[in-house]
């Protein structure tokens, strides 16, 4: 196949990314690939392409407990188990069939069609048993799904012959057998063991189980699944139970329950399989909203119970932003503007605000002033209150101006928390 692209448009980082990460899944028994090919297909320099590699590596690292290794002459191999890798690629394949369809078709499916020497009859019994699977499983497949499933079941027939066996601990093994999809994994494994190498065992059951499990778009239906049931049983306890401990209300319970269903049938899997989540502001949320990440985490704990597992603070921090996007949705809360007026100690000032942010779930948008500022001209437009560590006179009647001594008296804590939820 050609590697030639000089006349190709130049490509976006998250398709370099794509390509680089598929072609260290080229099906040879030991993967492996040069730094100055992938420079070629990609069309940039090494410099570039090394740059990708190592964004590429700490993403797999975090999500997938995976390496890239490179040795001295510049080739580069993906080191880890066989289950971290088939859950890697099936993210990654995904994402390329969104941003880069056309290096799936022409490069990556190529690939294997040779590796695997198929022929039309083999071509027809992948694209036959996707059709099966769709009605065993009483799904619709999206054109883009069928695509990822042909390609995907292409490289697990290869990874069957060349890689280590799967390996699933009791718990895994237990969480698979329950699955509504394990009957379509043991017709779908039986159908491909007799078109192709790919003899019959209950590891690779375990993983179609797991692979059909994670293609789903999670959505409640009342006469569904026990499983589904028991899940969204377990969510409406957890929805009540964040309502007593935090004081707050939810309007609209059904529809923050089907939207935690959908968003906790996949932290399960993820969960279950040590597949971590990005969550690129989960510091900030740290810093700004430590009551919320603490109810949270404490209205989770029935929930880990029911399921024995523990969450990562990646996924608190997601549950926690979707509470907290429903309470301003639910209550039609905006962010309430506090002025903290600033002198000449920052760590004070910080311990001000740090205690503030404890008050209250809601939003909080804390602005600095100089206290000399304050004095000549007040506080700008929308401010709810103004708070000073510091002696300081009113700068007329509103905003109301509150001068604090740390830690804030119980007192403070009503005025403020009184303040701050009335908006």
């Amino acid at each position: 196949m050609s590697t030639d692209i000089s006349s190709a448009p130049a490509l976006s980082g998250q398709q370099r990314r794509c390509h680089l990460l598929l072609m260290l899944f080229a099906p040879t028994p030991k993967p492996k690939v040069q730094l100055e090919t992938i420079s070629q297909i990609n069309g940039v320099g090494q410099s570039v392409t090394r740059q990708d590699i190592a964004e590429v590596a700490t993403e797999i690292q975090r999500l997938y407990h995976l390496k890239i290794s490179s040795s001295a002459e510049d080739t580069l191999q993906i080191q880890g188990s066989a289950l971290n890798q088939r859950l890697c690629l099936f993210q990654w394949l995904r994402r390329t069939l969104r941003c880069s369809p056309q290096f799936v078709e022409q490069n990556f499916a190529l690939r294997y069609q040779q590796a695997l020497s198929l022929n039309q009859v083999q071509i027809a019994t992948l694209e036959l048993c996707i059709n099966e699977c769709e009605q065993q499983l009483n799904r619709h497949f999206s054109q883009r799904d069928r695509q990822f499933l042909y390609h995907y079941l292409c490289y697990c027939v290869w990874a069957r012959q060349h890689q280590p066996p799967l390996h699933f601990d009791q718990t895994q093994r237990q969480w698979l057998r329950r699955k509504p999809e394990q009957r379509a994994a043991a017709k779908l494994q039986q159908t491909l063991s007799q078109s192709f190498d790919f003899h019959a065992n209950i590891r690779e059951g375990n993983f179609l189980t797991l692979m059909f499990t994670l293609l789903k778009n999670h959505s409640y239906q009342t006469n569904g699944s026990p499983e589904d049931r028991r899940l969204m049983a377990t969510i409406e306890k957890m929805v009540a139970y964040f309502q007593q401990i935090s004081g707050m209300s939810f309007n609209s319970q059904e529809e923050l329950n089907n939207q935690l269903f959908a968003h906790l049938a996949h932290a399960l899997e993820r969960c279950r399989f040590n597949i971590g989540v990005d969550n690129s502001v989960l510091e900030e949320l740290l810093r700004k909203y430590p009551r919320l990440m603490r109810t949270t985490q404490k209205a989770l704990l029935p929930f880990e119970q029911e399921y024995e597992i523990h969450f990562s603070r990646e996924e608190v921090g997601l549950l926690a932003i979707s509470f907290g996007a429903w309470m301003m949705q639910d209550n039609a809360v905006q962010e309430t503007q506090i002025l903290l007026l600033t002198r000449d100690n920052p760590q004070l000032e910080a311990k001000v605000e740090d205690q503030l942010r404890e008050l209250t779930l809601l939003p909080l948008n804390i602005k600095y002033l100089p206290l000399s500022d304050y004095q000549r001209s007040g506080a700008p437009p929308g401010i709810t209150v103004v708070i000073t560590p510091y002696v300081s006179i009113p700068y007329g009647q509103h905003p109301p101006l509150m001068q604090t001594e740390l830690p804030l008296t119980h007192q403070q804590r009503q005025v403020l928390c009184a303040l701050l939820e009335k908006h």
